[in-house]
C-alpha cells in the first residue's frame, strides 16, 4: 500500500500520514506518537490541499528553481566557439538546433541569425536575454520556438539538415 508520512520538524512524535482509502486519501494525525485525528479527502480536495501546501512553501522561499538547462529551440549567444582561443562566431546570436552532451569540445549546434543557411558547433553558449515586448502575443496563443522547431522537424522529416529545420521553423513563425 502506498503511503506518505510527514514528520514534524520540532517533535518527531508528531506526524501526518496519508494513505489511499477507497477512492480518496485518508490522513491520520498523531501527537507525541498517539492518535490525534483523521479525515478522508476526495481526490479533488486532496489535490486542492496539496496545491495550497506548495503555494505556502513557495510564498516562504520563492519556490523551487526552474529548470535552466538549455533545450533545442532556445535563443542563445555563442560565448566561445572553440575550447581554447577565440572563434569568429564568438558573440553571435542564434537558435540552438542540436545538443551533443557527450562531445566535450563542441556540444552546441547553433543556427546564427546572421546566416540562417549555416550552423556552427560551439564549445560554450548562454541563453540570450530577451526583453519582453508589451505587444507580445499571449503565450497560450503564440507557439514557442521549441514547438515550432518540433513541428518543422516533423514536417521536413528526421533526416533533414538542421539548417533546413530552422529555416522551415522560421517560415512557420512568419519570420
Amino acid at each position: 500500500m502506498t503511503e506518505y508520512t510527514a514528520v514534524c520538524e520540532v517533535n518527531d512524535g508528531d506526524t501526518v500520514r496519508a494513505l489511499i482509502d477507497d477512492g480518496g486519501v485518508h490522513l491520520v494525525a498523531r501527537k507525541n506518537g498517539r492518535f490525534a485525528t483523521d479525515l478522508i479527502l476526495s481526490l479533488e480536495k486532496t489535490r486542492e490541499f496539496a496545491r495550497a501546501l506548495i503555494a505556502l512553501a513557495d510564498e516562504i522561499d520563492g519556490g523551487e528553481a526552474a529548470d535552466t538547462r538549455l533545450k533545442v529551440g532556445d535563443r542563445v549567444v555563442i560565448v566561445r566557439e572553440w575550447k581554447t582561443g577565440t572563434g569568429t562566431d564568438d558573440g553571435t546570436a542564434g537558435t540552438l538546433v542540436q545538443l551533443d552532451a557527450e562531445d566535450e569540445h563542441f556540444p552546441y549546434c547553433v543556427c546564427p541569425d546572421s546566416d540562417p543557411g549555416r550552423t556552427v558547433w560551439a564549445h560554450e553558449v548562454q541563453r540570450e536575454c530577451v526583453a519582453e515586448s508589451a505587444e507580445a502575443p499571449a503565450p497560450s496563443v503564440a507557439p514557442t520556438r521549441a514547438a515550432l522547431l518540433e513541428e518543422a522537424r516533423r514536417l521536413v522529416g528526421p533526416s533533414a539538415a538542421p539548417r533546413d529545420v530552422v529555416e522551415y521553423a522560421r517560415f512557420l513563425a512568419g519570420e
